[in-house]
């Protein structure tokens, strides 16, 4: 059952309520049906059914007929108790009301008292439909408190209700005191809309039930005079306005006598809702204003956006032609370091300079021509290649001319230790330039891509926005503005809405039933204390559960394994399983780093291979010998598919209801050669799907695929975790309980998500 909170808002609703019931008991000489369909649709708007029969009951506080106060006391409790049932089960009323309407009449009918039997059946029937004709007046006036856009039908609705309620004020005072209500309602409406057309319908409407009452068309014509008069110069002046108002209503008062016979009292009646009218902070006119122009289709916002996006892929495309530049200037860049050819003639030449310049025989060597560059390359060669010179690769030429063959030998070892560390340093430089090469590559295709999304125009669809805006409506969900635009291909809606509202069960179930897709938040923003702005769009039928399972080598304290499971976008996720070569803390600072980087070069939005071959530079360029086979997997739960990408890793294994699919590969592990050559395939999901990835420290327990294969035929666990942990298991018991290497096995099983039910 609701609780009532008695906040102001709630007083004032029930001040409303209280007043709106009595007047539609006065309405009509005494005709007490009015104010019940006005009862149920409150109820029907969520009002407390308790709290709201009460006054319902008080409302008959001047109704003297004992029958009629009987049978409002049962219709209440009738109402009351189904509403409070409603409530209880959170759910909203649908159709059913206007049965409840009927069962609500029966108390009247029975106890009618002399009143004829057909008169209180036609009775009953106008109170049915009045009950559905008030509801979406009742919440225009105490739930959304037309803070959202309005459509045509909820006024005519209220225009329906305004009338018996004018009548109830012209019995229970005087026409008076309503063509003074009336005068301000007028000039308020003026301030608000500044719209002619506006006040003039308004004046029109409220003119009608005292014109009824009088049984003349003086009213409706003086208040619609006096509405075109007072929006002549709201825009201009409120003052002026208020006092034009004023001195024609005086002039058909006292001059043309056009509202009859009258009392110096009844003068009052017009002036002091004026006073009133002049006396309202400007503040608290802005407020409303504000409220009431809260939901516009916002067409300038719409191409702002656009116009935003355009100036942003411009901004991009620029971007990303700086590091398509980068890319292309690398490639041409030549070598700043000699080659290794041009190295070994160097050191050559220094064997000459340093050596033979300061050796007593220079001269007698120089007439011989020796030694020459052909015969100092051999050595050399030979000494790169083994990392030193010694006394057997000197050539049998070199050994019977030179007399100082050790300090040659020497000299050769250092040159060839110091130049082989500057060949070291150009092949670290080439990988860098490379890497860089590959990262400007990279960046350029991301932010092109970026900038081509970002250049096509948004297009929105108005109709849609009105029919979420009154399909939330009806199900109690106030959105001030609604925006649905094709994001080429996936459609996205965006609300400004109450914090309270996106917490409802009803919200995101009413918004997939208006778009007939299952629909999902996928960000929300805090826009003030009370309201927030969300963003929705389609989200898969399908999903995933996981199970993972590690164990570590028998004696390491670290694991060499490492996983990821990243959300790419929506309905699509990446898994990364990563095993470093060896066990321990160096092991798992490998993987980690390669799933560290992987992870990254994703979310960026890099190409596959060219993010694995990035992280392969990576780890080739250090100087330990840290490799790391890897396993990437990518589900796409909106078309079912899977994109495997095998390094070095064991096979993986899909199994559904009729098989089981081997994914084998066959490329060495990362960071052993620079020219990465991955494995990869895609294959079909279906439900019930289930991925199994293992490194292996599993795949060698088992012996073979074989093997393998058998053990999960005979395991009839759907659970991706119970999967998870008996593979390891049974792992380890093969191994005699022995873990011989770490052990990781990661299963994803995919499943059908249950369905929004449809909103009553």
């Amino acid at each position: 059952m609701l609780k009532t909170k008695f906040t102001y808002k709630t007083v004032l609703d029930g001040i409303v309520f209280l007043f709106i019931c009595t007047a539609l008991n006065k309405s009509l000489n005494g005709y007490c049906f009015l104010s019940l369909p006005y009862f149920i649709a409150s109820c029907y708007n969520k009002k407390n059914p308790l709290f709201f029969s009460v006054l319902f009951l008080i409302s008959f506080i001047l109704i003297s007929n004992y029958n009629i106060l009987i049978a409002s006391t049962l219709s209440a409790v009738i109402l009351s108790i189904i509403f409070i049932i409603y409530n209880a089960k959170n759910k909203q009323v649908g159709g059913e009301i206007i049965i409840y309407s009927i069962l609500s009449c029966l108390p009247y009918v029975f106890l009618r008292g002399d009143v004829n039997l057909v008169e209180t059946v036609i009775k009953s029937v106008i109170s049915v439909v009045l009950s559905i004709i008030f509801i979406p007046a009742v919440n225009l006036i105490s739930v959304s408190r037309f803070k959202n856009k309005i459509d045509a039908s909820s006024y005519v609705c209220l225009a329906v209700l305004v009338f018996p309620v004018e009548m109830g004020v012209i019995r229970l005072f005087s026409v008076f005191v309503l063509k003074g209500l009336v005068l301000f309602a007028i000039l308020f409406c003026g301030v608000i809309y500044k719209n002619q057309f506006v006040s003039v319908v308004v004046a029109i409407i409220l003119g009608i039930a005292p014109s009824v009452f009088e049984s003349t068309f003086s009213y409706l014509s003086a208040f619609s005079i006096i509405a075109v008069l007072s929006s002549l110069f709201i825009k201009n002046s409120r003052i002026v306005s208020a006092f034009s108002v004023l001195a024609l209503d005086t002039v058909f008062l006292v001059l043309l006598k056009a509202y009859g016979s009258f009392t110096t009292v009844d003068v009052f009646y017009s002036i002091i809702p004026i006073i009133i009218f002049l006396f309202i902070p400007k503040g608290v006119i802005d407020k409303v204003q504000k409220v009431f122009y809260s939901f516009n289709e916002k067409a300038l916002s719409k191409y702002a956006i656009n116009k935003t996006r355009n100036a942003l892929s411009n901004k991009l495309y620029g971007v990303s032609d700086v590091f398509n530049e980068m890319h292309a200037s690398f490639t041409k860049l030549k070598e700043t370091v000699s080659g290794q050819s041009e190295l070994m003639l160097r050191v050559c030449d220094e064997i000459i300079y340093s050596v033979c310049n300061n050796c007593p025989s220079k001269a007698r060597c120089r007439n011989k021509n020796f030694p020459s560059t052909d015969e100092l390359m051999k050595i050399v060669s030979v000494g790169v290649a083994k990392n030193r010179v010694s006394l057997i690769d000197l050539t049998k030429t070199f050994t019977e001319n030179c007399s100082y063959t050790n300090s040659v030998i020497f000299e050769m070892n250092a040159l060839i230790t110091k130049y082989k560390e500057k060949i070291k340093e150009l092949d670290d430089l080439s990988k860098g330039k490379e890497l860089i090469k590959m990262q400007s590559e990279g960046i350029a295709e991301v932010l092109k891509g970026m900038a081509f999304d970002m250049s096509k125009t948004l297009t929105y669809d108005t109709e849609l926005e009105k029919k979420l805006f009154s399909a939330l409506r009806k199900n109690g969900v106030t959105a001030s503005e609604i925006m649905v635009y094709n994001d080429f291909g996936d459609v996205e809606v965006d609300f400004v809405l109450p914090k309270s509202c996106l917490n409802k069960s009803t919200f995101i179930k009413t918004v997939s039933n208006v778009l007939q897709k299952e629909m999902s938040v996928v960000s929300k923003t805090g826009l003030s204390e009370s309201s927030c702005a969300v963003s929705l769009k389609a989200s898969p039928e399908t999903d995933a559960s996981f199970g993972l399972a590690i164990s570590n080598k028998d004696g390491s304290k670290k694991s060499g394994d490492t996983h990821s499971l990243l959300k790419i976008s929506e309905g699509k996720f990446l898994i990364a399983l990563s095993d470093g070569m060896g066990s321990g803390a160096k092991a798992q600072n490998t993987s980690a780093t390669a799933i560290s980087l992987i992870e990254s070069f994703y979310k960026a939005g890099l190409n596959s291979n060219l993010i694995l071959s990035m992280v392969n530079k990576i780890l080739a360029l250090n100087t330990d010998d840290n490799f790391s086979a890897m396993d990437v997997l990518t589900i796409d739960l909106f078309n079912l598919s899977a994109d495997f990408i095998k390094i070095g890793a064991p096979q993986s294994y899909v199994i559904t209801d009729t098989c089981i699919k081997l994914i084998e590969g066959n490329s060495l592990p990362l960071g052993i050669l620079d020219d990465l050559k991955p494995t990869g395939c895609t294959t079909d999901l279906s439900l019930g799907s289930t991925i199994v990835l293992i490194t292996d420290g599993i795949s060698e327990a088992f012996t073979s695929s074989t093997d393998f294969i058998n053990y999960l035929q005979s395991v009839s666990s759907k659970n991706p975790q119970t999967l998870a942990d008996g593979i390891l298991n049974k792992a380890i018991e093969l191994n005699g309980g022995v873990k011989k290497d770490d052990m990781t096995v990661l299963c994803v099983r995919i499943f059908k998500k249950q369905s929004h039910k449809t909103v009553a």
